[in-house]
């Protein structure tokens, strides 16, 4: 009989833990594990395409007189489709599932995909509530799993890493082409909701490297509530007509793949999408030294990496790529290197499965 596993997460939009969520269940073996998905808010993006068993639970706070019911319709589903095993996404799905706990045998999987952005003293209290009540963690990166032991005082053994992985055959030139064009084309693709993915630092950056290299364009690839803002800083310091803001797209590979140089200047991050998807089209990566980016990348080798917040210096390495062809062609091919070795779907479905059977079995 397959193992019932239940996934819950606060909504399925376009982020990078939604997306990785929903390979992961496309390709679980259905002939061993039975995938099942929770959201607590309404999910418009990614569920359709998802034919599994879902509950959605209208979830509006713990301090809601709907708590009490909606911790029902999760037990009472549990029960009925015999869950063995539930995977946790962010805070709220952690206490919900450790609610549910002592009426159940089910074991409990915590998720942990970032270095707590999010952390304020009522998130920390919910999380270090349910912590007892889980079976075991799952870290997308070893400065990820670091930061829990650091800060929440778990232990090593508690936490599996398993990084995340990309389909290298979802990008139609199976092998980089050299990324080189007239004008050159800088991008970043972060989601400009989050202050920590630091966007302004691009667009600082941009208006540095302009006043050697005129010739440059610029492209910002999300969407979110800070873009007026940015598009305001793009105006101000010139690059008004230098600059694009694409908004949301459904698959940026398309975009990444006329890139020149990929940037990302985020000040936290847990394991980062963005730079796999750069990597897996050829193309060079300019990184933040945070959080799970020097595990991507080694700097000088297949990437550069350049300390958070310094724009100075993020200009001077994009001015050297973009004037020195051949080293960013050979950082670049070790990069899709790195990704096609490393970081494949394929071998992250792999671990998941089997530490789910190592969990329930």
């Amino acid at each position: 009989m397959p193992i019932n596993i239940l996934y819950i997460i606060n909504t399925l939009g376009y982020g990078g833990t939604e997306r990785q969520l929903v390979e992961l269940i496309h390709r679980l073996d259905r002939s061993r594990f039975q995938p099942h998905l929770c959201t607590l808010k309404a999910s418009a993006a990614l569920i359709d395409g998802l034919d599994v068993p879902k509950l959605f639970l209208e979830f509006s706070g713990f301090s809601h007189p709907s708590c009490l019911n909606q911790l029902w319709r999760l037990w009472r589903y549990v029960r009925t489709h015999n869950i063995h095993l539930i995977q946790t996404f962010f805070q709220d799905p952690f206490l919900l599932a450790a609610m549910i706990k002592p009426f159940h045998k089910v074991k409990l999987i915590g998720s942990f995909r970032d270095l707590g952005f999010w952390r304020t003293s009522s998130e920390n209290r919910k999380m270090r509530f349910a912590y007892p009540f889980f079976d075991g963690f799952i870290a997308n990166s070893l400065a990820v799993k670091e930061h829990f032991i650091n800060i929440d005082g778990l232990s090593p053994e508690r936490i599996e890493v398993i990084y995340n992985g990309i389909d290298i055959s979802s990008i139609s030139e199976k092998q980089p082409r050299k990324k080189f064009y007239d004008p050159p084309l800088v991008g970043i693709v972060a989601n400009l909701n989050r202050p920590v993915k630091r966007v302004e630092d691009f667009i600082k950056a941009a208006a540095l490297v302009i006043r050697e290299v005129p010739q440059a364009i610029f492209v910002v690839v999300g969407d979110g509530h800070l873009r007026p803002k940015l598009e305001s800083l793009a105006n101000s310091v010139g690059l008004s007509d230098k600059i694009t803001f694409t908004g949301r797209v459904d698959n940026p590979l398309q975009i990444v793949a006329t890139f020149q140089i990929g940037v990302i200047t985020s000040e936290t991050e847990g394991f980062c999408n963005a730079i796999m998807e750069y990597m897996a089209c050829g193309v060079p990566v300019i990184a933040t030294n945070a959080g799970g980016n020097s595990e991507l990348i080694e700097d000088g080798v297949n990437g550069v990496l350049v300390p958070v917040g310094d724009c100075q210096t993020l200009s001077r390495r994009l001015i050297e790529l973009i004037s020195n062809r051949t080293f960013a062609e050979i950082i670049g091919m070790a990069g899709y290197k790195s990704v096609q070795s490393l970081y494949s779907i394929e071998d992250m479905v792999t671990k998941y499965e089997i530490h789910y059977e190592n969990n329930v079995l």
